[in-house]
């Protein structure tokens, strides 16, 4: 009996302040999107289907290649002394918000960039190109961020997976079979540990492509405009004054959620058809071909140069007043965007307080429920948190709106925060899970036997030890709140303005350095997160 109210003390939290949100959302989209004229009006849209085709294909295109790139990268890197520091690397490569690469891809790529301006000059050229790179009509530069930001995350993954004991010597096993069998390590690989490996990341992966097909501030600053993505033509609906062409956006929510949802699971359902003899065909005969060390270096490096070029061009476009085609470098340096940007901190403050505010929350409810809630229901809360992160933001965030307009939170600095802790919680949880459920309880029968009371024990001892843990789930938590940018206009009203509703709202316009200026704060502020969460992470004990 004591141990239920235990656990009843511990959901209950957690119940009423992200489940609840999270059901209220889901059930008001549902039944907002009951409307059969906002259905008719949704399929009479005359960029209906080359919307959706884009947005499945973009999302799919930048799953393949990111995971190819992964893979490739972690077979050839594995072991040797490269592996042993990109752990770090990816992880300041995931601290940089889509956003605000996408942006400083945008300056690299576009007609009159860098890398055009570095052509110009060894060619001669006095005009900036005719070329369609940023806002192409097939979507490659979406598809190209999409990649060049989902590569880390998943050799994040992989790593993070290969670093577990069991499967970790289970894979050397492995490898020396294989070996006395003939096989070099490429063909290892491709045989052995990625069959292996791939059905271990079946939900990341997947939450990668619903992200890619449905994902809107990157589309906005990158991405194709004649057709958009759906789900931009969705968002401009769901911002539409009019009730009617409002109703047709929800409408289009469910419609892009469901079709994505069915996809899944007609994959998921034919895998086990499909995949063997893919595989089957691509390993046929024994192998002695190694990792490709060489070219996973070379990407490494690829990987890396972009994303230095990348700040380096968002920090020259933040003071570059004046830069005609086709100099390397502005002949006029102004900090005016920096002046702008300070003597209006209003986005800046905004997302310091919810990011600070919704990361604490989720720390506070993730620890009462993995101290007082059973291990065994930790699955039923795992699959509502990546429930709450695979579904497209757009029809969670229509929801939340919807269930909000009868509370009266819409426009309120406490329904911005509700709307946060949605996605912030379900990624701390997903972070904080394994450690904290890994904890010896042997330290804990010490301490009973020193007569130590509980609180005494949790905070001098257990939160000790878990402070790493806590601190990557905060950094984490951080990131992840600050980057958010649909639930934030949607649920904001316009009365709450953000890093990442400015960025998007000047990426339309002229001002480029404060563009920039916006895009580095944008990855500044998580990047600071991820470095206080190293320095202060460190165990005592």
């Amino acid at each position: 009996m004591k141990q239920w109210l235990n656990s009843f003390g511990g959901f209950l939290p957690l119940g009423i302040v992200w489940l609840c949100p999270l059901a209220a959302g889901l059930v008001a989209v549902i039944y907002g999107a009951r409307d059969g004229a906002a259905w008719s009006a949704l399929f009479d849209h005359p960029q209906l289907w080359p919307a959706l085709i884009l947005s499945i294909a973009t999302g799919t295109l930048s799953l393949i290649i990111s995971a190819l790139l992964a893979f490739w990268i972690v077979a050839g890197l594995y072991g040797s002394k490269l592996w042993s520091g990109s752990s770090g690397l990816m992880g300041g490569f995931l601290s940089l918000p889509h956003l605000a690469f996408a942006i400083g891809f945008g300056f690299l790529i576009m007609p009159s960039g860098l890398i055009a301006r570095m052509l110009g000059n060894f060619s001669g050229w006095t005009e900036p190109p005719q070329w369609i790179t940023t806002q192409d009509p097939y979507g490659l530069s979406l598809v190209a961020v999409l990649v060049l930001k989902e590569v880390p995350f998943l050799i994040w993954l992989i790593g993070a997976l290969l670093a577990r004991p069991d499967i970790s010597q289970m894979l050397r096993g492995q490898f020396r079979v294989s070996q006395s069998l003939g096989h070099g390590s490429g063909s290892i690989w491709l045989r052995v540990f990625i069959p292996q490996i791939l059905p271990r990341l079946k939900w990341p992966l997947l939450i990668v492509w619903f992200y890619g097909a449905s994902v809107v501030d990157v589309a906005l600053a990158i991405g194709p405009t004649q057709p958009p993505p759906l789900a931009v033509i969705i968002w401009s609906d769901l911002n539409n004054a009019d009730s009617v062409i409002n109703a047709r956006g929800t409408a289009g929510s469910l419609f892009l959620t469901a079709i994505l949802t069915w996809l899944a699971l007609v994959f998921l359902a034919l895998q086990k058809a499909i995949l063997p003899s893919i595989w089957n065909f691509l390993t046929r005969g024994p192998s002695r071909r190694r990792t490709p060390r060489i070219t996973s270096g070379v990407f490494l490096f690829l990987f890396c140069a972009a994303y230095a070029m990348v700040f380096i061009i968002l920090c020259v476009m933040s003071v570059g007043t004046l830069w005609p085609y086709p100099d390397l470098f502005p002949t006029e340096s102004r900090w005016t965007a920096w002046g702008l940007f300070f003597t209006s901190p209003a986005p800046l403050l905004n997302s310091l307080s919810l990011a600070c505010a919704s990361t604490l929350a989720a720390l506070a409810l993730a620890i009462i429920w993995l101290e007082t809630v059973p291990e065994k229901l930790d699955t039923a809360l795992l699959v509502c948190a990546i429930t709450a992160l695979a579904l497209p933001t757009l029809v969670i965030a229509d929801g939340q709106y919807l269930a909000f307009l009868h509370l009266g939170l819409n426009g309120t600095w406490v329904g911005v925060f509700l709307a946060h802790l949605t996605p912030v919680f379900a990624y701390v949880f997903i972070v904080l899970k394994g450690p904290y459920r890994a904890f010896d309880p042997r330290y804990r029968s010490v301490s009973l036997g020193l007569n130590t009371d509980p609180y005494r024990f949790w905070s001098s001892v257990k939160l000790a030890m878990m402070k790493p843990a806590m601190a990557a789930a905060a950094a984490v938590g951080i990131g992840v709140s600050v980057a958010q940018y649909v639930p934030t206009q949607l649920i904001a009203a316009g009365r709450m303005s953000t890093l990442p509703i400015e960025a998007v709202t000047l990426s339309s316009g002229g001002n480029r350095p404060l563009l920039a200026v916006f895009a580095l704060m944008l990855a500044v502020v998580p990047a600071l997160a991820f470095i206080a969460a190293a320095r202060f992470g460190r165990k005592t004990l």
